[in-house]
């Protein structure tokens, strides 16, 4: 199925996901950013995309809200030196889409182990789990077999197999893990940082949402219009009139 357009979220409908997603599971919270942006897509199952387009669609919805370029931040987990970072949306996005695949294979020793890359209930199972290796058996069990049959019991593959699997799994969905390469200006240590679009995409959204219900404040008591008028204003606007209460 074609993807309907990317649209940006307006100021009203920022405000309205932070106030019914908060507290949420940064999974379920990004579901609920892709119900109020795929309207175009009405009846699809969003729980069912692969990771990799889910997490092209988010990064498309901040390119259109927030703008292309991310700022991050991170510590040296060698010296704890902190390290500021620039990514780009166009860059991320720059991965062509019909390199992805839903499916895959495998071979190992003569049998053939065929892997499905995963989907947003596939990660609310493994979130279930007790640690990094629960959470791995979880994932494979879900999304390999061997055959028409589902996979042998984990705890007997050999971890050459498993490393095979993470590597095909990787491969078939590329988006669905952005790894970004850093070296820190104080020690020179050299590592790889998870770039997760959901977690980033929902904290500007919490913090651009508290800022507008601070405006939203101020404008009110300042000029006496609704919450609604307000949040119609283009951001410009909106932003001069609060400079004018302040002054």
């Amino acid at each position: 199925m074609m993807q309907g357009r990317p649209l940006g979220l307006s100021a009203e409908t920022l405000v309205e996901i932070w106030e019914q997603g908060a507290g949420w599971h940064p999974i379920d919270q990004a579901l609920l950013v892709l119900r109020y942006a795929c309207v175009d897509l009405p009846g699809e199952d969003l729980s069912e995309w692969s990771i990799g387009r889910r997490d092209r669609r988010l990064l498309e919805i901040r390119r259109q809200t927030f703008g292309d370029r991310i700022e991050g931040y991170v510590e040296c987990p060698a010296c704890r030196h902190g390290l500021e970072f620039e990514l780009s949306c166009d860059a991320l996005l720059a991965q062509d889409p019909s390199q992805a695949r839903v499916t895959g294979s495998v071979e190992y020793e003569g049998r053939g182990w065929e892997v499905r890359v995963p989907n947003s209930r596939d990660l609310s199972a493994v979130a279930e789990a007790g640690d990094l290796a629960a959470a791995r058996d979880t994932l494979f069990e879900r999304c390999v077999r061997c055959g028409a049959e589902p996979a042998p019991v984990l705890g007997r593959w050999p971890e050459s197999l498993r490393s095979r699997l993470d590597v095909e799994l990787v491969a078939l969905d590329p988006l669905a893990e952005i790894l970004i390469g850093l070296t820190c200006q104080a020690c020179s240590h050299a590592w790889q940082t998870l770039f997760d679009i959901a977690t980033y995409l929902w904290s500007e959204i919490r913090a651009r949402s508290r800022r507008l219900l601070q405006e939203i404040d101020l404008l009110a008591r300042t000029y006496g219009w609704t919450e609604q008028e307000i949040l119609r204003m283009s951001e410009r606007r909106r932003g001069l009139y609060v400079q004018m209460a302040l002054s």
